[in-house]
């Protein structure tokens, strides 16, 4: 009698079948997506229009594959009667529609989502193929000895370690390739079963021919089989045989997709490139710069550039930047109009008496005069400096900003009397409110003196225009004790806070006026530009070597006042060239204790200081918030001063 299974043998018997069956499942041809693209330039689903359900134009899939009698689901929209043309079906399917779902009887079905959503009337393309997998083969220990040992060898485009004479190879038809310079290569079909696992290969030695290549222009990178031969013209041995080749230039076209016949003896070959390029020019103003990429462009007429997205950039000093971008093309010859608009404002200045003399100074070299009140209309934005003059009458002189399409108004009436001839010219500061000491733009820079941060209120008051020189100097005393000699416009220096006292009490007395130093507050504040102040680093730019004489540009001298750019106010040389004296006694501590209105500094001390940097020193030391000390009695080559004067 047959005996019953146990339930141990059920399952043995159901894991059996389980892998049985999932064997044959895996077997089983399966649909793979190759790519899905959106065909921009295709316009079939617009030509064929198709309306879904909700009287949408549908998007077309063309589903491009050999295989026929294929099936096709949505999420949603239609699929309507799916047609096949041309080798593609094509498939309408609603406005974003998320999948799409393929089936044939014997190809495992699946379900696409889609990396890109349909778009109502666009036409999309997805690449299918049916993979089936091979039957599995008996795989077997193969020994594949090659002369020479170290040759190269391949077994069905597969390289494989040559220091290995077994392979494990499945049971059937293999292609070895074996290849080593200097010898012919051997492409042989073997065919593999339990009887034949044992194959020799003895590679023919070849001679090698002569290549010469050339190129017009020469310098093209010359390509064979993938290697980099060299730069044209080129001459080298290389075996005899077929390879494809590349050529490449910068400015030029590629020559690729072109395969070279190498034969005994010899082959010389010569190949002309096509420039690749286009041309561009940008009309604009002569004191326009013209960017393209990011990269000045010296002479932006008929530009010589390869084909690519060209983002141009035209700026000009008190105008608005013009940007645009175009796609410059193979043969292009393009011409653009960019003229940037001049931003412009107007000032309208009255003057008392009728008579004076105006002149207008801006920070681009704009000159204006007049005699008597005057519109100036559509001038140039900027910073300008105002100066009215009347023989019987004081010079005034103040600085302004004038921004675009304001219409500023100035009355000025001078006040009776005259100037000394000492050529001492003074700029009228406004007062205001500031930050003084280690403010954010001083960075890391800052030291211990210039703390803590403190806001203090300064009055009115008039500095001087420039550090006192030593032509002004010989004037009151005499002569000049400065250092760096023959030099009249020079600021003097070798002067004690003492001697200056002097100086200013000898000034005072010729003049009828009240010169004075200014206190620390007013020097910095005046540095800092004032209310006109832009928050630089430096008197009048965060770029030291634009206003001052320091360590690095200096040449180790003093040099004539004013030759550098002016501060927001119109002041030149208050970073570098000399360290200027105020009339500040120091005290480390006194900025936590300062006054906050017009401080005048320590009641007592045994140092004075010092404020600016000089010819000498770092641009650290030439900062609008640095602060030093100097004994008031001590001269030196790196020490002079301004004026000041209150109203």
């Amino acid at each position: 009698m047959k005996q019953p299974h146990t339930p141990k043998q059920y399952f043995l018997l159901t894991f059996f079948f389980f892998l049985l069956s999932s064997q044959l499942l895996a077997q089983d041809p399966e649909f793979k997506v190759k790519s899905f693209t959106h065909e921009q330039t295709n316009l079939l689903a617009r030509v064929e229009e198709r309306l879904d359900d909700n009287d949408e134009v549908c998007a077309v899939i063309l589903v491009r594959t050999a295989e026929t009698g294929l099936g096709f689901e949505v999420n949603s929209g239609i699929v309507g009667n799916t047609e096949w043309k041309s080798g593609d079906y094509r498939v309408y399917v609603s406005a974003g529609a998320r999948n799409l779902k393929i089936f044939k009887q014997g190809i495992k079905t699946i379900e696409y989502l889609f990396e890109i959503r349909p778009k109502s009337g666009e036409t999309y393309l997805l690449e299918l193929e049916v993979i089936r997998p091979e039957p599995k083969l008996a795989v077997l220990p193969v020994t594949i000895i090659t002369t020479p040992e170290n040759a190269s060898l391949s077994i069905d485009g597969n390289k494989v370690n040559t220091q290995t004479k077994t392979h494990q190879l499945a049971e059937g038809e293999h292609q070895p390739t074996i290849e080593m310079p200097g010898y012919e290569t051997l492409q042989q079909s073997i065919q593999v079963d339990k009887n034949k696992v044992f194959f020799t290969f003895k590679l023919n030695e070849v001679s090698n021919a002569a290549l010469m290549i050339e190129s017009d222009p020469p310098g093209a990178s010359f390509y064979l089989d993938g290697i980099n031969l060299g730069t044209t013209p080129i001459s080298v041995f290389y075996p005899p045989g077929t390879y494809p080749i590349k050529i490449s230039k910068e400015g030029y076209l590629t020559i690729e997709n072109e395969t070279l016949e190498l034969k005994l003896p010899q082959t010389r070959k010569s190949y002309t490139l096509e420039e690749n390029v286009g041309f561009l020019t940008i009309n604009t103003r002569p004191e326009a710069t013209v960017y393209f990429n990011g990269e000045k462009v010296s002479n932006p007429k008929k530009v010589k550039l390869t084909p690519q997205l060209v983002k141009i950039k035209v700026t000009m000093p008190k105008s608005a930047d013009q940007e645009q971008q175009i796609v410059l093309n193979k043969e292009d010859d393009i011409v653009l109009d960019m003229y940037p608009d001049i931003q412009t404002g107007t000032l309208q200045v009255a003057v008392t008496p009728f008579d004076a003399n105006i002149e207008l100074t801006g920070d681009a070299g704009e000159h204006y005069t007049a005699q008597g009140m005057k519109i100036f209309s559509d001038i140039p934005v900027g910073t300008y400096t105002l100066k009215i003059t009347a023989e019987g009458y004081k010079t005034n002189e103040e600085s302004l900003v004038l921004k675009a399409n304001e219409k500023q108004n100035k009355s000025i009436a001078l006040e009776k009397g005259s100037e000394a001839d000492y050529g001492i010219e003074m700029v009228l500061v406004k007062g205001g409110t500031f930050k003084m000491g280690c403010t954010n733009e001083q960075g890391n820079d800052c030291d211990d003196e210039e703390k803590s941060t403190h806001q203090v209120t300064v009055s009115d008051y008039y500095i001087g225009k420039y550090e006192v020189t030593q032509q002004q100097w010989k004037a009151i005393m005499g002569k000049s004790p400065s250092y760096n000699k023959n030099c009249d416009n020079c600021p003097v220096e070798v002067v004690s806070w003492n001697d200056i006292q002097k100086f200013i009490k000898k000034l005072n007395r010729k003049t009828d006026k009240n010169y004075r130093l200014p206190t620390e507050a007013e020097w910095e504040y005046a540095a800092r530009g004032g209310a006109q102040s832009r928050g630089y680093k430096y008197a009048g730019s965060n770029n030291l070597g634009d206003v001052g004489w320091y360590g690095e540009n200096s040449g180790y001298k003093t040099h004539p006042v004013g030759q550098k750019k002016a501060n927001e106010l119109g002041i030149y040389d208050m970073s570098g060239n000399v360290w200027e004296w105020c009339s500040d006694w120091y005290d480390l501590n006194y900025y936590s204790s300062s006054p906050r209105t017009n401080p005048q500094g320590a009641a007592s001390g045994f140092l004075r200081v010092v404020r600016g940097g000089s010819w000498l020193d770092a641009a650290q030391d030439c900062r609008v918030g640095f602060r030093f000390i100097f004994t008031p009695v001590g001269r030196i080559y790196f020490i002079g001063f301004r004026l000041a004067v209150s109203p």
